[in-house]
């Protein structure tokens, strides 16, 4: 099996004390049935896929750097990006700096408020910050909204890459009707600059994202996590079939790979990393087309 001599991840989550001290202030906040609900997904989601559940607590962020860097090196990984789950900017900031070398920082905030444009262009003149993560189902906006135009217009300026969380999501809080990819359709067309990226091959999305990237050139796929979000799917698909559709429709070039890694104990998703470079081995994929999955097309992007 061909595996590139770089691998470069595109989509880690970071979890440190500080993280996760704020996501349960947030399900506090929240009313009995959605607490339910959010621990039901969280266990069924784990069960499936026959994995621990995350340690009750996690560590400051300079050890969860350090956990990190060993964690790629076994893997092999060359470089990795990280972003949080909302608003940590000091958060991603001390872990970027801990391993700059290695890691890459998003960062992740409400892009309808426009003193994030601000700080999103400072962060990325500064060097500290390349990118951008947006969860419109977990803050209940629709990324068309007219209000983010000036988040959006850094993003352009500065041809950032906007990962942005689509379709099917573990968290059982977020609100779907936030979710639909075609909302990206009118940002695309305005920001060509930019580089946006739907993650998990649109996560019951497929065809939408599809259509998105066919119509725009500046939209990229994801194949991060499991994706199993195809047991929904009609006809249901495989990973496989994921990888197969989006090269003949868009080729190697619009592809990007992630393993969507993110608590401890479980650490670097190795299995995601293993199946999707046989997956590519598989479909007959030539070393330069898995080389740009897997490294050149993020770093490219990003201008590494």
């Amino acid at each position: 099996m061909y595996r590139p001599s770089r691998i470069v991840d595109s989509h880690i989550h970071l979890i440190t004390e500080e993280t996760h001290r704020a996501r349960i202030a947030r399900l506090a906040a929240l009313g009995d049935e959605l607490v339910r609900a959010y621990h039901q997904r969280w266990e069924e989601s784990l069960t499936s896929r026959n994995e621990e559940r995350p340690e009750d607590n996690p560590l400051q962020v300079e050890a969860v750097a350090a956990r990190w860097e060993g964690e790629l090196d076994r893997a092999g990984i060359s470089r990795a990006v990280f972003f949080t789950s909302s608003e940590h900017h000091d958060e991603i900031f001390r872990f970027i700096s801990c391993r700059p070398q290695i890691f890459i920082g998003y960062l992740t905030f409400d892009p309808r408020d426009e003193r994030n444009a601000g700080l999103l262009e400072t962060k990325v003149r500064e060097g500290v910050i390349r990118g951008l993560k947006l969860y419109p189902m977990a803050l209940g906006f629709r990324v068309n909204d007219p209000r983010c135009s000036p988040v959006y217009g850094v993003c352009d300026r500065c041809r950032l890459p906007v990962i942005i969380h689509f379709g099917l999501s573990i968290n059982a809080t977020h609100d779907l009707s936030c979710g639909n990819v075609l909302d990206l359709a009118t940002p695309a067309l305005r920001f060509p600059a930019a580089r946006w990226i739907i993650p998990h091959f649109g996560a019951g999305f497929l065809r939408e994202t599809l259509l998105l990237a066919a119509q725009y050139a500046n939209v990229f796929i994801d194949t991060s996590s499991s994706n199993n979000w195809v047991r929904y799917s009609f006809p249901e698909l495989n990973v496989s079939d994921l990888f197969r559709r989006t090269y003949e429709a868009l080729g190697a070039r619009r592809m990007i790979f992630g393993s969507d890694s993110s608590f401890f104990p479980r650490g670097y998703r190795t299995r995601i990393l293993d199946e999707q470079l046989q997956i590519c081995n598989d479909l007959g994929f030539s070393k330069t087309e898995i080389d740009d999955i897997f490294c050149r097309n993020i770093e490219n992007i990003l201008g590494l």
